[in-house]
């Protein structure tokens, strides 16, 4: 009696771990997709680029295992960076960053986290560009270069390879004859795309297309 009392409080036991576990999935993934739908708005809106990043910090700290919230969190942040000037600027970034390296120490040799390690540099770039165009330009060159070599099917680093050449004066290796191969690579491989799963990224593919018809 004692033996089969201790095996159906086990069982018990065992059964509760599962379903709280399945709860607590069940409400990073609800959680996650509002986070989601916030990104989306993040593109247009700072104030919701704040909003996301605060909500993408708060599923990090919850799932610390997880590459993912710690890269939008990152990435919500970079976009809230390019409406914010010198000192605000560079804070907002020391932030991305911080998230960004989480992500990377959980996802080494990830082409997502490197290709937004590069979009970073971009808006590093803008805090002082006379200072830091000839520090964070090729920082961010050799990122994007190092994610299309971690997965070549990426479209995200050919977008803002091609975006960054696009805005750089031709004396300097710029123009939109350097740019157009690799927002044309980026067409291609936006077209043939598809995400890991929901939560995967999946962005760039409007911004790059709007780089074509120019």
């Amino acid at each position: 009696m004692k033996r089969l009392f201790l095996s159906l409080l086990a069982f018990t036991l065992v059964f509760s771990a599962v379903a709280q576990n399945n709860t607590n999935d069940d409400k990073f993934t609800a959680n996650m997709r509002k986070a989601m739908v916030l990104l989306d708005s993040s593109w247009v809106s700072f104030a919701k680029s704040q909003e996301a990043a605060n909500l993408f910090e708060r599923l990090a700290d919850y799932k610390k295992d997880d590459w993912r919230p710690r890269y939008y969190q990152a990435l919500c942040l970079i976009n809230l960076s390019w409406g914010a000037e010198g000192d605000k600027r560079k804070l907002i970034l020391e932030t991305a960053q911080k998230a960004l390296e989480t992500a990377k120490g959980i996802s080494p040799n990830n082409s997502e986290l490197v290709t937004l390690e590069g979009y970073m540099y971009q808006s590093m770039i803008m805090i002082n560009v006379m200072t830091n165009g000839q520090i964070y330009g090729p920082k961010a060159t050799q990122a994007l270069q190092t994610a299309m070599q971690l997965d070549p099917n990426n479209p995200r680093p050919h977008y803002l390879l091609g975006q960054n050449l696009m805005y750089t004066p031709p004396q300097w290796g710029g123009g939109k004859d350097a740019a157009m191969p690799h927002i044309q690579k980026a067409a291609e491989l936006f077209d043939l795309f598809k995400p890991a799963d929901e939560f995967a990224p999946n962005w760039g593919k409007e911004g790059n297309a709007r780089l074509l018809k120019q």
